[in-house]
């Protein structure tokens, strides 16, 4: 019937302005994480985040989840609780999730700004020692 027929489309209408609604709060919510996390990053790299670079020190390198952060000058994991940063806007926090004393703490609680001024501030401020993750 035609009345069948037109509730059945209501119903995939209001399905679909439903899932519509949904992707937009989504998309919101997102927005929101992404503009707390965008603070959070700037903040890192004022405070003075420990920039990480190629082993050999001469190109810049991204940060990577999970991964640990070397001090070229012992080659030894750098501590756990160090605020870590990359050229690129990303920053991580060292984090040992594992309890374990043999393993080393790795990249955790990422965020990124886009504030290209003020990372590149900090990348040319840093004058210490380098910071690399290890190649794969």
């Amino acid at each position: 019937s035609n009345l069948g027929n037109f509730a059945s489309k209501v119903s995939t209408a209001r399905a679909e302005a439903s899932r519509i609604g949904d992707d937009m709060t989504e998309l919101t919510l997102s927005q929101q994480e992404q503009a707390q996390k965008n603070e959070v990053a700037i903040a890192r790299y004022r405070d003075g985040c420990i920039p990480v670079v190629s082993a050999d020190q001469l190109r810049y390198v991204s940060l990577m989840l999970n991964t640990p952060v070397l001090d070229s000058a012992t080659n030894q994991p750098i501590p756990v609780g160090s605020i870590v940063c990359d050229a690129h806007g990303n920053t991580g926090i060292i984090t040992d999730d594992d309890s374990d004393p043999n393993t080393p703490g790795l990249t955790q609680k990422m965020a990124f700004t886009g504030d290209k001024s003020l990372v590149d501030w900090r990348m040319n401020q840093y004058q210490g020692a380098a910071y690399y993750m290890p190649s794969n």
